[in-house]
């Protein structure tokens, strides 16, 4: 007779559970304290809104006021204020988020516009 099999025979539960535990059918119950579990984590802090802003090479019409906003002032650069550049401009208005139009437009004036105009 093997040690796995000899059992106390007044600890008949005890047996029916090792043996489940041993087939892979039940998990032992872990010990613990009352108190001792942790408590739930933290709720994540809500994100940055400037953080949320859309990433203008994710999203197709992000990406074509930018382009339009681009090429409004690549064409003024080039041939001035003619009727082809209003095309342009109309674009990217009717587009871009004024807060957008805003930033560039300050970054353009610093110097510090990251555009190819």
């Amino acid at each position: 007779m093997s040690a796995a099999s000899q059992v106390d025979p007044h600890n008949e539960m005890r047996a029916r559970d090792v043996n489940k535990v041993a087939r892979g059918e039940q998990a032992p119950r872990p010990t613990h304290e009352y108190g001792s579990i942790n408590s739930a984590p933290p709720k994540p802090k809500p994100k940055d809104p400037a953080a949320a802003e859309i990433k203008v090479e994710d999203n197709p019409p992000a990406r074509h006021c930018y382009a339009s906003y681009v090429q409004y002032y690549k064409c003024i650069k080039e041939e001035g204020k003619v009727p082809k550049c209003e095309r342009f401009e109309k674009n990217y208005r009717l587009l871009c988020p004024v807060e957008w139009i805003e930033r560039w437009d300050e970054e353009q004036k610093l110097g510090v516009f990251a555009g190819p105009i």
